[in-house]
């Protein structure tokens, strides 16, 4: 199979609430599971998982100041 005819099979837009619901773990999950369908999407889904990571540790760390403070 070359490259133009692995990036054309279409992967369900339901992959999107691995990367969401867990973080930067669920995009390597769905990075590893979509690959070999379509290159493009799941470049989209790690990076999506990355970025819910990086953007809900510093919500997390602000909840446990006002806990602890």
């Amino acid at each position: 199979m070359n490259e133009e005819e692995r990036e054309r099979k279409p992967v369900s837009l339901w992959w999107t609430f691995v990367p969401i619901f867990l973080g930067a773990l669920g995009g390597i999950v769905a990075w590893r599971l979509t690959k070999h369908k379509h290159n493009e999407m799941a470049m989209v889904l790690l990076v999506l998982g990355i970025a819910f990571t990086v953007i809900i540790i510093p919500f997390y760390i602000w909840i446990l100041a006002l806990y602890f403070s």
